[in-house]
């Protein structure tokens, strides 16, 4: 069978193919530009065409699409056209996953880091677990080997609704995808008929949103320490017993009768977030299958991970200053990664790039907000990310920001943020220089380190 991916370029549908393949399914690729994860794929060696195309579907028993290819799409179209069977990215993944064993990463922030910590802390454990995420970890978004299969849903289009894990992790929820969610009512609700609808084996919840934590009441799920509790270095119980304290400015989990370092209270919250709902996800895997969490030291294992791109990825330096690449595109997401960077660097600059006009336009006053106390500023025009739509541009914040007295910057290209960088970045007296978005704004660290 052959099945041909359209949006092979996205993070999402390259993993898929990879996994596909694996199954033992034929398998080819289209993208209209070429990505780091079209490379990823092609590399693997599988065919991959730039640009759509009807001559893509010649021999293709099925299209799996991406929710960024348009029903006007050359493939789609010739699909369509032959009879060819159509189905979304989430719809593809239900059908990969039925009858396995598989633990669901989801929420509005984390869920790709959280992913790959729970797929090494198995690997560490003596499981042999696949894995499929949003995001690059060693280089590759997915691993086929053995069970379970622990894998990232996704949200934004509703794709996470299509399959129901055994475990389920809702690390957060927040108003996101204004695009698919018209308000965070409608967002609560989808996840309320989602649960009611499904009933995981074991649900666990992050809290600390009014729509997570009311997911945490109206399910009594399990959840770890918020954000409030690892600041306050308070302690949180379970109803099974994997319990969450403070000792000595670390945080620990109970397993059994041994403690699990989490790590130090000094470190950013939300990465010990990750690390203990990873835990927890991974701790409930192995007690129902009679085992154990790796009896081993945490504090060297969590710096043993290869680091996930794009979160807080070092790219290099400049001029001797830090260049970090980072995935943040939400309000929330960039002011974790604004304390992050003001943690470890004191002084640095940020490139900001709003990603999707919907989000930008619906969460403009947020973005204000947070990002009207950093100086220096850089600003780049929104990635659209396929978006037609008018709303918020970054004109617009630039002006605002400015007109509060803030150092702010705008460049209408990236080619023109590079060319500023080369000519003024050593004038800035900054430690770091710090990318923030899902577009394609990391373009500006290559050009930097080539030249």
């Amino acid at each position: 069978m052959h099945i041909h991916f359209a949006g092979i370029g996205g993070s999402g549908v390259s993993g898929l193919c990879l996994m596909a393949r694996s199954f033992g399914y034929d398998v080819s690729g289209c993208d209209r530009e070429v990505s780091p994860y079209f490379k990823m794929v092609k590399e693997k060696g599988i065919p991959c065409y730039e640009g759509h195309s009807a001559e893509h579907i010649e021999g293709v028993d099925m299209l799996v699409r991406s929710s960024a290819v348009p029903d006007t799409c050359e493939d789609v179209r010739e699909a369509v056209k032959r009879g060819v069977k159509i189905v979304s990215r989430g719809t593809f993944l239900a059908m990969m996953m039925e009858n396995r064993p598989v633990i669901g990463i989801a929420g509005s922030h984390g869920k790709t880091s959280t992913t790959w910590l729970t797929y090494h802390i198995l690997k560490a454990a003596g499981c042999d677990p696949s894995v499929y995420a949003g995001g690059k970890c060693g280089g590759v978004s997915s691993i086929s080997a053995g069970v379970p299969y622990v894998i990232e849903l996704d949200e934004s289009d509703g794709s996470i609704f299509e399959i129901m894990p055994e475990i389920l992790v809702i690390n957060n929820l927040e108003h996101e995808h204004a695009d698919f969610y018209k308000t965070p009512e409608s967002m609560l609700e989808s996840f309320e008929r989602y649960l009611i609808a499904g009933k995981p084996r074991k649900l666990i919840t992050g809290r600390g949103f009014s729509l997570s934590d009311s997911l945490y009441t109206t399910f009594s799920a399990e959840s770890f320490p918020s954000v409030r509790e690892i600041v306050e270095q308070t302690s949180f119980q379970n109803a099974s017993g994997f319990d969450f304290f403070s000792r000595n400015g670390a945080y620990y989990m109970v397993f059994g009768k041994e403690d699990i370092e989490i790590g130090s209270v000094k470190e950013p919250v939300h990465v010990l977030q990750n690390r203990a709902s990873a835990l927890l996800a991974s701790a409930h895997y192995l007690a129902c299958a009679g085992r154990m969490l790796p009896a081993i030291d945490y504090r060297e294992f969590w710096n043993s991970i290869p680091a996930v791109d794009r979160r807080f990825q070092p790219a290099g330096e400049f001029k001797g200053i830090a260049l970090i690449d980072d995935y943040a595109h939400h309000p929330s997401e960039l002011k974790a990664l604004i304390d992050q960077a003001d943690r470890k660097f004191g002084s640095f600059g940020l490139i900001f790039q709003p990603h999707r006009i919907s989000r930008f336009t619906a969460f403009y006053s947020s973005f204000m907000e947070v990002l009207k106390g950093v100086e220096p500023l850089f600003i780049l025009p929104v990635y659209s990310a396929g978006e037609k739509m008018e709303g918020a541009d970054s004109v617009q914040l630039y002006n605002d920001i400015r007109m509060l007295g803030g150092d702010v910057y705008y460049f209408d290209s990236l080619n023109a943020a590079a060319d500023f960088f080369r000519d003024n970045i050593d004038r800035m007296h900054i430690s770091a220089l710090v990318s923030a978005g899902a577009g394609d704004l990391n373009d500006i660290f290559r050009m930097l380190v080539e030249k």
